[in-house]
């Protein structure tokens, strides 16, 4: 076993717990409307559920995206002996991920958190205008991490696919978190509770360094 087959493992079981980390900023029950992570406003569940749901979603969220960002170093390693921009553009598209990613997770934790404590003294209205107040802080932060983490680092590592640069079959371009994107929407749709897309992704990212540690 070679460090990328060793780092791939590591990868399937570290995003499988970052994926999990999604479940806690659901409204809990059966699957429906509300199988979102609330990205505006205050949701009045928050103040239904225990303090310890959403602290539980953080570290989740902590201890399983480092998963990710060393299989994205890692495939840039293996796409370097080919293409060094696609694998410097790689490696930037991951530093980037790894400061944004966990801000935005932290930020999706630490709203209900504050509404907990907010709705106790007053209304839905007053917590969520001083709630708001945040949005302009997270906003960019939010929408480059989106970026890097859904698009960047698919789009890079499909370019490195399609030119050769890493070398795997072309079936391998499935193997992404755009793919996951897809196949859980439609689980969604039929009102099947899946974990977080975003997570399902990187783990199938995982498989690919495992495929190309192989060759």
């Amino acid at each position: 076993m070679n460090i990328y087959v060793a780092v791939g493992i590591f990868g399937i079981i570290s995003n499988f717990v970052a994926a999990l980390a999604d479940l806690p900023l659901i409204k809990p029950g059966k699957p429906g409307e509300n199988e979102n992570i609330s990205l505006n406003g205050v949701q009045p569940w928050w103040a239904e559920v225990p303090t310890k749901r959403f602290k539980l979603s953080f570290w989740l969220s902590f201890f399983g995206q480092p998963g990710a960002y060393v299989t994205l170093w890692l495939l840039a390693d293996l796409i370097v002996k080919q293409s060094t921009p696609l694998a410097v553009a790689l490696k930037i598209n991951t530093l980037i991920g790894c400061y944004t990613g966990l801000l935005c997770h932290m930020y999706f934790c630490m709203k209900p958190l504050i509404y907990q404590k907010l709705s106790k003294k007053m209304s839905d209205s007053e917590c969520d205008e001083i709630l708001q107040a945040i949005d302009p802080i997270t906003k960019i932060p939010m929408l480059i991490g989106g970026l890097t983490l859904w698009l960047g680092g698919t789009i890079i590592v499909a370019i490195a696919i399609i030119t050769g640069a890493l070398a795997v079959s072309k079936w391998c371009l499935l193997l992404n978190p755009i793919v996951a994107l897809i196949v859980l929407s439609i689980f969604k749709k039929c009102k099947i509770k899946i974990i977080g897309i975003l997570g399902v992704g990187y783990m199938l990212l995982s498989v690919l360094l495992i495929i190309a540690g192989l060759q």
